[in-house]
């Protein structure tokens, strides 16, 4: 798996986040040499996130918005409509390296996030453990498999399984698989702002 800070080329369907980043960081006026010491990632790595030179890991993401204090849905748009179809699903980039994620529910549902990810063998969430400002995470494996590390324990879930955890624990997620693609649903409920 590839170092935090390694930089990742975006796919040319990866939404463009990095204006959105650099916009929030400018509102509250800090320099990317403050963020970089409050996240703990360096100043280049910022710097090329901001300009969509590279892709964080979903860690370095969830970190970065916690220090630019903006909900990582923030990031992502949609159709406002209850319906999304298959075939106008909004990318999103949440972060991993062989993730393709999409938004299933409209960016300003509140009550729930669903995100339909395309995960290809050995893609990763990250090496780094991260947690997430919410109440619960469910996921289900429509095909394939996926490992699920939380904290100091590694579930492997097959084509049909679920889990629901509570996702302010460390974990991380990856495609064990050398050769067969995986594609989940993951559901999380969000804190009360």
């Amino acid at each position: 798996m590839a170092d935090d800070q390694t930089p990742k080329i975006p796919s040319k369907q990866s939404p463009r986040i990095g204006h959105l980043l650099r916009g929030r960081r400018r509102e509250l006026d800090l320099t990317l040499d403050a963020v970089a010491e409050a996240t703990s990632l360096t100043k280049g790595f910022l710097s090329e996130v901001e300009r969509d030179k590279t892709s964080p890991s979903v860690a370095s993401l969830v970190r970065l918005c916690e220090v630019l204090n903006m909900p990582v849905g923030d990031l992502f748009s949609s159709p406002e409509s209850a319906i999304v179809r298959a075939d106008e699903r909004a990318p999103i980039k949440f972060g991993g390296t062989g993730v393709s994620d999409h938004l299933l529910t409209p960016s300003s549902s509140v009550r729930f996030q669903a995100i339909w990810s395309e995960i290809e063998p050995g893609g990763t969430g990250g090496e780094q453990l991260y947690s997430l400002r919410a109440e619960e995470e469910f996921v289900i494996v429509v095909s394939g498999e996926l490992a699920l590390v939380l904290e100091d324990e590694t579930f492997i879930l097959k084509e049909g399984d679920a889990m629901t955890f509570d996702p302010r624990r460390p974990h991380t997620f990856y495609n064990p698989s050398k050769t067969e693609p995986t594609t989940t649903i993951f559901v999380m409920t969000p804190r009360p702002r």
